[in-house]
């Protein structure tokens, strides 16, 4: 089976351990734009996992990423374009009608107002860009990022490998990340900065998985996870109290005007859900669970934030929580008080699954069509 999301390989037999990680970081996703945990609100601020779970998605690209050759470009070129690209500026297409339904109708205050829509920019320039235009399909900013970012990567490495070795290429990245994060804080107003901005950042984990796989992980294979584990859990901890807890947002390249600790926080962040995710495949058993949420990572990051959207539109109009319907017109990070937190949490992962298994369905008959038409040619 192909990895759809993240893999540059043709086909590979699953790795357990990155679909478990990948599980991991997509309900790290939702938990962090759904609001804090209930009752956990001090891990929230001193273990900020805002620092590090879109990391996780690159450093999960780069685990996988294999060297190519110029012959195998143009098919990898393909593959990022049908799995990333193409399916980003549909659903921005949907979305964009969903959208202007609910402005027509004024249901909430936040959305783009009708007339900005529909422009050729909203649609197929800022979804690479900032990636917010519609907000109700906000996450998709990352897949907007991950597209370019890996094209790039792709070139990069079939140029500089034969020149620079990895530790150097590493060394590389690493002056590549800072150098953005330290122009972050002269950004101008044009928004088109930030898309040079997230190269650097995403260059720097998308080379760090394939740099970890190589020569890091052979070397921590022989260490507890439960040691790495608690080593970077205090790494963190330690930063925050020492530093301070910061928002750090590589959505709009805003790090606090830090340079340096926004790489350590996620890199420590990374390695300890790496090995969180190898304590789960040790001691649990292989289940569907992990298979359907890591089979439908696109559809989670996707359409998560319109389920919460939905849900708390039915609890204020159907007269649940009334009083709060000057909170839900107002900002799209309301979450319903009177609704279960993992309750919610549950269906904004549930029903994308759902879809992407009744999708897959769907498609089944007419890719058959398609073989056969094909075949008939």
């Amino acid at each position: 089976m192909l990895y759809t999301f993240m893999d540059n390989s043709l086909a590979r037999p699953r790795n357990r351990h990155i679909d478990i990680l990948r599980a991991f970081a997509i309900i790290l996703v939702v938990i962090g734009h759904t609001g804090t945990i209930p009752g956990a609100e001090w891990g929230y601020f001193h273990f900020p996992l805002m620092s590090y779970h879109m990391a996780l998605f690159l450093f999960i690209s780069g685990y996988l990423f294999r060297d190519l050759t110029w012959g195998e470009y143009p098919s990898f070129l393909w593959r990022k374009t049908k799995n990333l690209a193409l399916p980003l500026i549909g659903w921005n297409i949907v979305y964009a009608g969903i959208v202007s339904i609910l402005s027509a109708h004024a249901v909430v205050d936040y959305l783009q107002p009708i007339q900005g829509i529909w422009t050729y920019r909203s649609l197929f320039i800022e979804p690479f860009v900032t990636g917010h235009q519609y907000i109700l399909n906000l996450a998709t900013w990352f897949v907007g990022m991950l597209y370019p970012a890996l094209l790039l990567f792709g070139i990069m490495n079939i140029l500089l490998r034969r020149w620079v070795t990895d530790h150097g290429l590493m060394a590389l990245y690493t002056v590549i990340a800072v150098a953005g994060l330290a122009l972050t804080e002269l950004r101008d107003s044009n928004v088109l900065w930030i898309v040079p901005l997230h190269a650097s950042y995403a260059l720097f984990f998308i080379h760090f998985g394939k740099y970890y796989r190589q020569y890091i992980e052979p070397r921590l294979a022989s260490l507890n996870s439960w040691i790495i584990i608690s080593v970077c859990a205090f790494f963190q901890y330690l930063t925050v109290q020492i530093g301070g807890w910061h928002l750090y947002s590589p959505s709009f390249m805003l790090f606090d005007g830090r340079i340096v600790m926004p790489l350590l926080m996620a890199i420590t962040g990374v390695i300890m859900w790496t090995h969180i995710a190898r304590i789960v495949e040790k001691y649990v058993v292989p289940n569907k669970l992990e298979k359907a949420i890591s089979q439908s990572t696109w559809d989670i990051m996707t359409h998560h934030i319109f389920v919460k959207f939905m849900i708390g539109w039915v609890l204020v109009h159907w007269a649940i929580e009334p009083e709060l319907t000057s909170s839900f017109r107002s900002t799209i990070w309301f979450v319903p008080t009177k609704f279960d937190y993992w309750g919610l949490i549950f269906w904004e992962v549930a029903l994308p699954v759902l879809w992407h298994y009744v999708f897959e369905y769907m498609k089944k008959p007419m890719v058959v069509m398609y073989s056969r038409l094909k075949s008939s040619m």
